[in-house]
């Protein structure tokens, strides 16, 4: 099966979950990340603003900014096909871009070096490879970062991902039932 048929087959599987399962599952998911964020001392963080299909993470940036976090969301531009981190400030400074997806205004500062990144992805191997939504935005700016990459699942998603030379791997694996070392997996599998 190929990537764009995967993309849809996973797409359907997440939008299927039944709310009430995918709530008490996305609650574990935030206890988990918010563990290890206090454990390993982060203090700035790159995260979505997450589209209905996927985890929401609007309680994930609420909680973490009343704790003082700084927080960045990523900002597409479709025309070079680059993607930075804007400051996220208030969910009252939401706009929406182009293809209709949640951004900070453009007046937010930047930062494309907070100290963990939470990668969004369709499906994920055990190593840390992923197949995002098909637009090469993370790889390319995960090539020129050099923080903690951390991605949040449900069970489902793990699968067989054949990586290609522009993919860039995240480091951990965070599902409501383990976390996932994906670098020593990586490690081990060379």
């Amino acid at each position: 099966m190929n990537k764009k048929a995967l993309r849809k087959e996973m797409m359907a599987t997440l939008s299927s979950m039944k709310p009430a399962d995918k709530q008490e599952r996305e609650e574990i998911l935030k206890s988990r990340l918010l563990d290890l964020i206090e454990s390993q001392g982060i203090q700035s963080l790159g995260i979505v603003l997450s589209m209905p299909h996927e985890m929401d993470t609007d309680g994930i940036i609420d909680h973490l900014t009343l704790q003082g976090k700084v927080i960045y969301t990523p900002v597409c531009n479709y025309e070079n096909k680059q993607m930075e981190f804007r400051r996220f400030t208030s969910f009252d400074k939401v706009t929406k871009d182009e293809k209709n997806l949640r951004i900070p205004e453009y007046t937010e500062d930047v930062n494309n070096h907070p100290e963990m990144i939470v990668v969004p992805g369709l499906i994920y191997s055990q190593d840390g490879y992923r197949i995002g939504y098909g637009g090469g935005y993370y790889d390319r700016f995960l090539s020129h970062y050099d923080g903690l990459k951390v991605s949040l699942l449900f069970e489902e998603q793990l699968g067989e991902v054949i990586p290609e030379n522009h993919d860039i791997p995240v480091d951990l694996l965070i599902t409501p039932e383990r976390t996932i070392d994906a670098e020593a997996e990586r490690k081990r599998n060379v």
